[in-house]
């Protein structure tokens, strides 16, 4: 049975896995993150994952040799992915178990192993994979779903050494200046142009200041990271409702009738649930939400008051910045 790449654009991952230690070349991410959207969520076990070379080029826009192809699959599986619970217990996999190609058609197996971190998760980082494959940092992608993590919070701490070793950076990243031009600052340009997270500037236009540089002396051992979520392109206001909030009461009108959206991302009115909005009226609904999307009842989630609570730390941050200058 083949699978169907081209209608899919999300995938789920456990915690686990986006905090991993393992090192992927640009291409061979892009190939794992394609193959996660040919996971369906409600997928109890592993199958093989069949799909065509035309559509992988289609969704990734890149044209591949079948030779490039099979160096990514043999690199692949030899890979290591590294697990860490705590210093006295971790796992090792490999991301797949089998790869073939047969004229033109793919077929491929994620290991057994790695079931409880990519089935029937509880918990879970979501992800729109066009986003991923916009970026140009190889390390983009990876500081981008551990941001997503956190994104409850609008912040997230890292050690610079656990960091560095999360992403497998190599030697010539180790040195902090290094890492903060060659790596985070590439990382803040792709996320703020490219997804549906904006990274706050605490400095000026100017001089901007993408991150928090905690430096207990002169080295700097921990960044910290303050966003939000970006809200300006109403695609993806959409898709963060239909994933985060299925059934849940958005907005209730002057009828005292409450809106909510279904798990097939349609909307409907709570006291009708099988009569779903037709598309015309939706798309005014949706551009209505939007615009008025402070008013919405979730946003005692920490949906739409994390850029309040954002704010407040930005401007204690420049305080302490500018008596430290004094």
């Amino acid at each position: 049975m083949q699978t169907n790449l081209t209608n899919r654009n999300y995938f789920r991952e456990s915690p686990s896995i986006v905090n991993g230690r393992y090192s992927l070349t640009k291409n061979e991410n892009n190939l794992i993150m394609m193959l996660l959207t040919a996971i369906d969520k409600d997928d109890e076990d592993f199958k093989d994952y069949v799909f065509t070379k035309k559509e992988f080029e289609a969704k990734t826009g890149v044209v591949y040799k079948p030779g490039d192809l099979k160096s990514y699959a043999k690199s692949l599986m030899s890979k290591v992915l590294e697990v860490k619970k705590s210093d006295e217990e971790w796992e090792l996999f490999n991301w797949f178990s089998y790869f073939k190609y047969d004229r033109g058609t793919i077929t491929c197996g994620f290991d057994k192993r790695l079931k409880p971190y990519l089935l029937s998760l509880k918990q879970y980082i979501f992800t729109n994979q066009s986003y991923i494959l916009t970026m140009k940092g190889q390390y983009s992608k990876r500081i981008y779903m551990m941001l997503r993590e956190y994104m409850n919070y609008g912040e997230r701490k890292f050690n610079v050494k656990e960091l560095q070793d999360i992403l497998q950076v190599p030697k010539s990243y180790k040195n902090y200046s290094k890492f903060k031009q060659g790596i985070l600052l590439q990382t803040v340009k792709d996320i703020n142009k490219f997804t549906d997270i904006e990274i706050k500037n605490l400095g000026t236009a100017r001089k901007p200041v993408y991150f928090e540089e905690i430096k207990p002396s002169r080295k700097v051992e921990g960044i910290i990271f303050y966003y939000k979520k970006n809200w300006n392109d109403i695609k993806m206001f959409i898709e963060y409702i239909r994933e985060k909030y299925v059934n849940e009461a958005l907005y209730e009108n002057k009828e005292n009738r409450m809106l909510k959206c279904s798990a097939r991302g349609l909307l409907y009115y709570a006291d009708n649930p099988h009569d779903y909005i037709d598309k015309i009226q939706a798309r005014k609904i949706w551009e209505w939400l939007h615009e008025h999307r402070e008013k919405l009842y979730i946003h005692q989630d920490n949906l739409f008051t994390t850029e309040e609570e954002i704010e407040k730390k930005l401007i204690n941050l420049k305080e302490k910045n500018n008596n430290s200058r004094q």
